[in-house]
């Protein structure tokens, strides 16, 4: 019988998340918490958490600096981060901070209990596996027309602010299409982003 602990200051999330485990392992205990102060009361009241689930950003507080307080009053305490944000330092810190994983909110209901359940095991859970992310360098060219290109810009436009012709901006958007594996704009922003390269 797991016990877990879940700290997210908008109620709606915290009965919606609970809805969720409950379904899927109905035998779990869950303890909900909107701050810090109160995750203290939880956990001092629990001695057996088994994992916990935390908002990386609550309104007047850091998920991590909660995080490292309770780990002060209890010592290790497996940790999972609930984020919206999907930029990869902030994944990368979570990781380094030596959170088991990192769970976007708009995943869905079966990839999310999956998530749960192979950290519950004790295994890691982090949307990429950064090992084997692409070590992309652009040249300050190159970053020009990346920015421009994640604005919406058509070619055209992009050849006016820049001072280029529309070959060169071409060859420029074949060369990171290449580098970021893509095929459309779309997801050239989509991948850029994610990699933090905009």
């Amino acid at each position: 019988m797991p016990n877990l602990l879940i700290i997210d200051d908008h109620q709606i999330y915290l009965d919606g998340l609970e809805m969720i485990i409950k379904q899927s392992l109905p035998d779990t205990v869950i303890l909900k918490a909107h701050n810090g102060q109160a995750a203290q009361t939880l956990v001092a009241d629990s001695h057996n958490i088994d994992l916990i689930l935390l908002d990386l950003d609550l309104q007047t507080q850091n998920g991590l600096d909660i995080w490292h307080t309770l780990k002060q009053q209890a010592g290790p305490l497996p940790v999972a981060i609930l984020s919206a944000s999907t930029h990869l330092s902030d994944i990368k810190h979570c990781k380094q901070s030596g959170a088991l994983g990192f769970i976007n909110k708009s995943i869905d209901n079966n990839s999310l209990m999956a998530a749960i359940k192979s950290m519950l095991n004790g295994e890691l859970y982090f949307p990429y596996n950064f090992t084997s992310l692409p070590n992309i360098q652009l040249t300050p060219r190159q970053k020009q027309v990346l920015n421009l290109l994640s604005e919406g810009l058509p070619n055209k436009t992009i050849c006016r602010k820049l001072d280029m012709s529309e070959a060169t901006v071409k060859t420029h958007l074949r060369t990171i299409f290449s580098m970021l594996d893509v095929r459309t704009r779309t997801q050239c922003v989509s991948v850029a982003n994610k990699l933090q390269l905009i």
